[in-house]
């Protein structure tokens, strides 16, 4: 105020007040309430501030990629357009968009940046054939026995962590736990995002993947020979971008243009995804018969004992299985599931006077007499040997759950950590099991074709591959999170918070803003931190979840589901049906060469001339039919936010409450 008075134009505190309102998600009424009474700029001004920094933006973008290697991502950003009087020329209306990141390349050699020209664009394979031809051997079906070894080893931490974490009188060996055996670690880095344009083109066909495509690199200020200068750019998406560019690749393999014939792109598909797909893989085969009698299944513990929402799941399912209250529900029903392990192998009654007085050995001695009972195959393999007349059907699928949300969990957790060598190893087992029959063989052939793919490149452009699959926003530890997860983030900040309302809303709006979103957001938790206001997004952490996870614990112990019941009863006969093994299913696949045949230079030669016999491959037609994995949108809640540390999300009311208290 004082400096006001001295001078109009001194206005730098209302200039960011008026961003932190604008960041905030407040409309034109409370600026200009707030303009008025002097602590912010105008509406107008803020929106003349806007343009500057979008301009500013873009001339910063453009830099950026004339001083260091980058690469890319883009999604899909789908927005409805309600009118409430439509006339002839404005009428409701659904326009698909898309939405792009231009990320700095880190250097693992190095750990710094990448300077131009590091991956030059001859290190990238020539595509001589209209599809896809590898050199692959039997080695690349299945993990190897080192691959085998090292998850095993963390998927044993993994059941220590759970035990330490679940049962509350193991609290005191919380730090002798120590960390996860590490594969390939990603040093430690801040991952810088440079926003594009919003740009209003449907990226969901193969032109309109080239117009998208073309768009990122023109915003980018990128001609054909600044991509030679340049080198080559990984781009990231889901399973679908990948499919598309490939198809691009695969047609214009004969081009001359570097834009033309994207010889520059390096696919890589979205590791949350993938996550996606691991998490709906478990649910869907380990989903059971709604409504049965029978205990065990994951039906029974969402419904029947949290009383959930009911959810539809499973392979039959006409929608596609929620990720979110599925990964929710694995966590507690690992949870649970381990702590009840640790009760019947602890060797004690009572499992909390054991775990009081409990080393680090006694816990290692347990977790390694848990997983070998309860959470691996070879625990199967001993049940399963059993005479018919003794099995018991409702244990054996219990352990094959067990093990299943154990590798996802494993996934989960080496993402957070940046471990890309554990992501790897998860990866592999998931590519045998969704060879299984009615899973989803479009992600199998997407791993499959992905890491033979990068075995086979120049080792330093496999590095350079691996160790920018995952992005840390904040340079601390346990921060990583997937490219593609960021960029859903991005939608969800333009789609939800910084969208215009009403008539105002447009694409022209949306390209503006979107270069600007991480900057406002600064602007947001500048004020905040001035005014010390508190960083709501520590209140929105995951609810404690002790109750639910002993709630199914109990359930597991009166109805003695991890343990083996001989004739446990005509209803698990009748009622329950045995869980297939997807890693068994999954590798008698691999063993035949049907399984990857379209990946062999014979059939790929055969194929271009059109002189394939359908009836040589009828079970991967019949694959393809009940595959049931056809790509859907993910729209990022609120909740995604929350469970993101380095990205606190405040409620809008909450913040405007707090700006009218300025």
């Amino acid at each position: 105020m004082l400096s006001m008075a001295r001078s109009q134009k001194a206005n730098n505190y209302q200039v960011v007040i008026g961003m932190f309102l604008l960041a905030s998600g407040a409309v034109k009424r409370e600026m200009e309430v707030l303009a008025h009474a002097g602590l912010s700029i105008s509406y107008s001004a803020i929106q003349e501030h806007l343009t500057l920094l979008s301009d500013e933006a873009l001339k910063r973008l453009k830099q950026l990629v004339k001083e260091k290697m980058c690469f890319i991502v883009w999604d899909n950003l789908n927005i409805a357009f309600r009118v409430e009087s439509q006339r002839l020329n404005s009428t409701n209306h659904f326009d698909n968009g898309t939405t792009g990141t231009a990320i700095p390349l880190w250097n693992p050699f190095t750990n710094s940046d990448t300077p131009l020209g590091t991956l030059p664009l001859g290190m990238k394979p020539t595509r001589a054939t209209t599809f896809s031809v590898l050199d692959w051997s039997s080695t690349d079906t299945l993990p190897s026995p080192t691959q085998a070894e090292e998850l095993g080893r963390c998927c044993g931490w993994q059941l220590r962590r759970l035990a330490i974490e679940n049962i509350p009188a193991l609290g005191h060996l919380k730090e002798a736990l120590g960390e996860c055996p590490e594969v390939d670690p990603i040093a430690v880095h801040q991952t810088e995002q440079y926003p594009v344009p919003a740009m209003h083109e449907d990226e969901s066909s193969m032109e309109g993947t080239i117009r998208v495509y073309t768009t990122i690199l023109r915003s980018l200020g990128i001609t054909d020979a600044d991509l030679r200068a340049h080198g080559l750019m990984f781009n990231d998406g889901d399973l679908l971008t990948d499919s598309l560019v490939d198809k691009i690749e695969s047609a214009r393999r004969n081009s001359t243009g570097e834009t033309e014939g994207m010889k520059a792109t390096v696919r890589r598909f979205g590791l949350f995804h993938a996550k996606m797909a691991g998490c709906r893989l478990v649910v869907n085969e380990h989903w059971g018969k709604p409504n049965s009698l029978s205990p065990g299944s994951l039906w029974w513990e969402h419904n029947r004992l949290l009383k959930r929402k009911p959810m539809t799941a499973g392979w039959k399912a006409k929608k596609a299985t929620p990720w979110k209250p599925s990964h929710e529900l694995l966590q507690i029903s690992l949870a649970a599931h381990v702590k009840d392990g640790f009760r019947l192998h602890c060797g004690q009654a009572d499992l909390d006077a054991w775990a009081a007085t409990a080393t680090m050995d006694d816990v290692n001695a347990v977790a390694d007499r848990v997983h070998d009972k309860l959470f691996s195959t070879a625990g199967l393999d001993a049940v399963r040997a059993l005479r018919p007349e003794l099995r018991d059907i409702t244990h054996e699928n219990v352990i094959l759950l067990n093990r299943d949300a154990l590798f996802y969990i494993e996934f989960v957790f080496a993402i957070k950590k940046g471990d890309i060598g554990r992501v790897v190893n998860v990866l592999r087992v998931w590519m045998v099991m969704m060879r299984s029959n009615k899973t989803m063989p479009k992600y199998a052939d997407a791993i499959f074709e992905t890491l033979a793919r990068i075995d086979r490149y120049d080792p330093v452009l496999k590095r350079f591959f691996l160790h920018n699959w995952l992005v840390n926003l904040t340079g601390r530890p346990y921060s990583s999170k997937e490219v593609d997860l960021l960029q859903e983030h991005q939608n969800f900040w333009a789609k939800i918070i910084y969208n215009a309302k009403g008539v105002n809303r447009s694409w022209e709006w949306l390209s503006k803003i979107t270069v600007c979103i991480f900057t406002l957001r600064e602007a947001m938790r500048t004020v905040q931190k001035t005014y010390k206001i508190p960083a709501y997004g520590e209140r929105h952490t995951v609810p404690d979840m002790t109750k639910e996870v002993q709630t199914l614990a109990d359930a597991l112990r009166d109805e003695k589901i991890q343990e083996h019941v001989n004739n446990r009863g005509s209803v698990d006969s009748s009622s329950v049906a045995p869980v297939r093994d997807l890693l068994e299913e999954g590798s008698k696949y691999a063993d035949t060469r049907t399984a990857f045949k379209k990946f062999t230079p014979e059939v790929r030669r055969a194929e271009n001339l059109g002189v394939v016999d359908a009836e040589e491959v009828p079970e991967a037609e019949e694959r393809e039919e009940d595959a049931g994995t056809t790509e859907e949108d993910y729209d990022v809640t609120e909740e995604d936010l929350y469970l993101d540390e380095e990205e606190p999300y405040a409620h809008v009311d909450t913040l405007l409450a707090a700006a009218a208290e300025l």
